[in-house]
């Protein structure tokens, strides 16, 4: 009878990784570690689906921030041009001062 060995779920997962990320064939693997290629398979999948899990969370708290930082962006977006039209208004007041003003000594001076 041959005694079926236990290894741990890092264990588990860590050759799990290494098979989905290509780094080895599930033969290498087989062969290094003594253990059946269908096995592999199987915490490869169980691999997969965790880290699936995992990067849908991570995706929503993404998307969140995102969104976040979209509306922050468009705020300042609104205030810069407002800031401008704002400029570009006292720019003109400032000429239409100085063009409609009297001709004087004191408003040579400050020419």
């Amino acid at each position: 009878m041959i005694k079926r060995q236990r290894h741990s779920e890092e264990f588990k997962k860590k050759i799990g990784l290494e098979l989905a990320s290509g780094l080895s064939s599930a033969g290498e693997i087989s062969k290094r570690e003594g253990i059946s290629s269908t096995t592999l398979y199987k915490w490869r999948d169980q691999t997969q689906m965790v880290l699936t899990v995992t990067d849908n969370k991570d995706y929503i708290e993404q998307q969140k921030r995102i969104k976040e930082l979209e509306e922050i962006v468009s705020d300042q977006a609104i205030q810069i041009h407002i800031l401008k039209k704002t400029q570009k208004i006292m720019e003109q007041l400032k000429k239409k001062e100085r063009l409609s003003g009297t001709i004087s000594p004191r408003t040579l001076e400050s020419k």
